[in-house]
């Protein structure tokens, strides 16, 4: 009797949440009164000196940096970054750069990057030659270095300039291409 009581208490629950229902999901034409308060998009101090220009569809780069304003480059674990040097503060994709641990703010010591917050943390190499982001392999295809190295005004390294002695074998249709010849011969 005791099991039946239970399940009779776990029905009257379900019963009395509140459920999702598939309506909640689709995007229909007429506006609907939410059922929670509508959620405020959070007041940021972070400004850009100008909006990024729209993308070009199938454009991989954009001009990011430019010369009238102080730039430089991370290596946070291997993730590299143009940062942009806002009132002697790291500012990444427009936004403040902050430490991974405890959200403080990133201070440049010479060469590397700390934390200044709570945990002074070290967070990464610094470098104000654009050139790091190269080095530091921040595009690892050839194509990519390449395209970066023209956009941005910043020059290849000697193993991107050195020409390819042969035509590497990509594709496996290759080889299929080779057989097929080798079968009409006989």
């Amino acid at each position: 009797m005791k099991g039946v009581y239970q399940y009779h208490q776990a029905l009257t629950y379900m019963r009395r949440t509140e459920q999702t229902k598939l309506s909640d999901f689709t995007e229909s034409d007429k506006e609907t009164p939410p059922s929670s308060p509508a959620h405020e998009e959070p007041i940021t101090t972070l400004f850009m000196t100008e909006p990024l220009p729209p993308r070009l569809k199938g454009q991989m780069w954009h001009k990011t940096t430019s010369t009238d304003e102080q730039w430089g480059v991370c290596n946070f674990d291997g993730t590299v970054l143009l940062v942009h040097i806002i009132n002697d503060r790291l500012h990444a994709h427009g936004e403040e750069a902050v430490c991974k641990w405890c959200g403080g703010i990133l201070e440049v010591r010479e060469d590397k990057v700390f934390c200044n917050g709570i945990c002074k943390r070290y967070q990464g190499e610094f470098s104000s030659n654009l050139e790091s982001y190269l080095w530091w392999e921040g595009a690892k295809s050839y194509t990519l270095r390449k395209l970066v190295a023209e956009v941005e005004g910043l020059e290849l390294e000697s193993r991107d300039l050195e020409p390819i002695s042969y035509a590497p074998n990509w594709s496996i249709l290759y080889e299929y291409a080779d057989e097929m010849e080798l079968d009409d011969s006989l």
